[in-house]
């Protein structure tokens, strides 16, 4: 029997599909900064208190470490990342 390997050939994107998934990429970003409360790299501790009720449900967003947002994942907090800045980006 033959071993089953993953093709080799790459995937190559069009021009037209990767400018659409930066314009959601985009998109995704500035819905967040407009509807969620910025609280900077005290975004663990944040999202700590409001999952565990210590203060009141509210939409977040800010800066925390790969080892603080697993340690976030590992407690069942709810959290993911946001795409990066593509504004003005080739």
């Amino acid at each position: 029997m033959a071993p089953a390997v993953s093709g080799t050939k790459k995937s190559v994107r069009s021009r037209a599909e990767v400018q659409q998934m930066r314009q959601f990429a985009t998109g995704l970003r500035k819905y967040v900064q407009e509807n969620a409360d910025y609280v900077g790299p005290n975004f663990a501790e944040e999202a700590r208190k409001i999952h565990y009720g210590e203060t009141p449900d509210r939409h977040i967003y800010g800066e925390a470490t790969h080892k603080e947002a697993q340690e976030l994942v590992e407690e069942g907090v709810d959290v993911a990342p946001l795409p990066p800045d593509l504004e003005g980006a080739n």
